[in-house]
């Protein structure tokens, strides 16, 4: 009766989305039957699966097992718990999706998913590595930070993902990252697959208000976008003048109006990947290097300092304070937009779920700009704080643990990533329908640098956002001055991935 119950509810929802994602998308092929050249078989022949089906279709390949009621242990962090595991159902539509996965997953294999530790990453942190030097069998995935959850991976607690029976890295439910960044030496500690859903919630893009555009006579930024003229400098120059002293105190706060909001942390930091210039980078022959110091970091230092310092149009605030969650600097650009003071903000995609759900504007998403014309894609940098999926070493059963992982991420890419995107964002929260176009392309274009994932605030991934707080614009003494402790870093991360290569 639960397995009828489960797949019913599934059912329902997939065919809600679908019909939600079909209204809003519409057809962009001609029907066969209306050319008149098109032969009978032509006609009569199947559709096109819609984007719903083609994402069910795919097989995980997956063995039948029986676990006989297994408690599967996670970790996470408090304030993502929702991504991973809920109770009940509660009439929200993605804490519903979530629900039901892990229910689908849990009937189809016979086990039950349970926390075994819920709090901030540090401490979630000192849980796991504790329980694996001490053999304690006491979880069986994290799902942590991903900055923070690197430097336990130097602490020789998790498995390589490749030895792990039925993880296929090629399936659409794992990133194309694990393979072409996060693989080196043929190892690969840490994971991004859809069951850790923050990986695409914490993906950094910018807002613009539709309707302050048109009053500013800001027009055609999809078009911009797509064209691929959305550019630093054409950020600058429509928001560089515009600036309004609202309350009239002759001071540039928060209760003034801007063309540009920004927070001052990883929202800045953020540039360094959306202008193609990483930390790290594989090359043709699957060596990883760093590759930070390019010849355009002094400009694209010089170019953010003025954006953020000089433009009267730019609100960068390092003392901001958030009079709606208490939060600090990160959140600059999210509160001015929330206000209606700020055509332009920047910030990550669950925000738009988390906090412009009440916003009487239309809104629209957009990528970060790129550094110029000539770059070739727009690059979405995901936040430090998404979740990576790691194994213990105190796994007891990896066939177990490799169907199971294998399951959560299948069904999470089938059933609760296009709930989360064609339905949350699209339909739901998205305000237009050339939104859709734009996040397709931020999904897909998720960069998760080797150099960053694995920086564990040793490495350089940090230093752009540091520079600029500082109004500091000594690209090369900063980097001649912190190479060799960010190399030495780098070359302890190597070695280990070496070592594990060699057994």
């Amino acid at each position: 009766m639960l397995k009828t119950k489960i797949i019913s509810a599934l059912l329902a929802a997939l065919m809600l989305t679908s019909a939600a994602f079909i209204s809003a998308c519409g057809k962009s092929e001609t029907s066969p039957a209306d050319d008149p050249g098109a032969t009978e078989a032509e006609t009569t022949a199947p559709e096109t699966l819609s984007e719903l089906e083609a994402r069910a279709a795919v097989p995980d390949e997956l063995p039948e097992a029986d676990f006989g009621g297994y408690n599967y242990r996670i970790v996470c962090e408090n304030d993502q718990s929702w991504y991973y595991y809920n109770e009940e159902q509660t009439g929200d539509v993605i804490n519903d999706a979530v629900f039901l996965r892990n229910a689908a997953v849990g009937e189809r294999f016979n086990f039950e998913l349970t926390m075994a530790n819920c709090s901030d990453y540090g401490a979630n942190g000192s849980f796991m590595q504790k329980a694996v030097l001490a053999g304690d069998d006491a979880f069986d995935l994290a799902c942590s930070h991903i900055v923070n959850i690197s430097g336990l991976v130097l602490k020789d607690i998790f498995m390589n993902w490749y030895d792990i029976p039925h993880i296929n890295f090629e399936k659409p439910w794992w990133s194309r990252s694990n393979i072409e960044d996060l693989t080196y030496s043929g190892v690969a500690i840490l994971g991004i697959g859809d069951y850790a859903l923050s990986a695409i919630g914490r993906t950094y893009c910018m807002f613009f208000n539709r309707q302050l555009a048109e009053t500013y006579g800001i027009e055609g930024i999809y078009d911009t976008v797509m064209d691929g003229k959305w550019t630093i400098e054409r950020l600058s120059e429509l928001t560089k003048d515009i600036y309004q002293d609202l309350n009239s105190d002759e001071k540039r706060d928060v209760e003034d109006f801007y063309g540009f909001a920004t927070g001052v942390n990883s929202n800045i930091g953020a540039y360094l990947w959306a202008f193609d210039n990483p930390i790290c980078k594989k090359d043709d022959d699957g060596n990883i290097s760093v590759v930070m110091a390019t010849p355009k970091m002094s400009s694209i230092v010089e170019t953010l300092n003025k954006i953020m310092w000089e433009n009267q149009g730019t609100y960068y605030n390092k003392n901001h304070v958030s009079k709606i969650d208490n939060l600090g600097t990160h959140v600059g650009g999210r509160d001015l937009f929330i206000y209606g003071r700020a055509i332009f903000a920047n910030g990550y995609l669950d925000q738009a779920i988390d906090f412009f759900r009440d916003i009487e504007d239309d809104y629209g998403i957009i990528p970060y700009p790129k550094w110029d014309e000539n770059q070739v894609d727009y690059r979405s940098l995901v936040d430090g704080n998404h979740a990576a999926l790691a194994l213990p070493k105190t796994t007891q059963d990896l066939e177990r643990a490799g169907i199971i992982m294998e399951a959560l991420n299948a069904e999470g890419y089938k059933t609760v990533v296009p709930v989360y995107i064609e339905t949350a964002l699209k339909v739901k929260y998205a305000r237009d329908n050339e939104s859709v176009q734009v996040l397709d392309m931020l999904i897909a274009n998720r960069f998760f640098d080797f150099g960053y994932a694995y920086d564990n605030w040793n490495g350089g991934s940090f230093w752009l956002e540091g520079l600029i707080q500082g109004n500091k614009n000594d690209w090369e003494s900063h980097y001649a001055k912190n190479e060799k402790r960010m190399l030495k870093h780098y070359d302890k991360v190597f070695a280990y991935f070496d070592e594990v290569a060699t057994g």
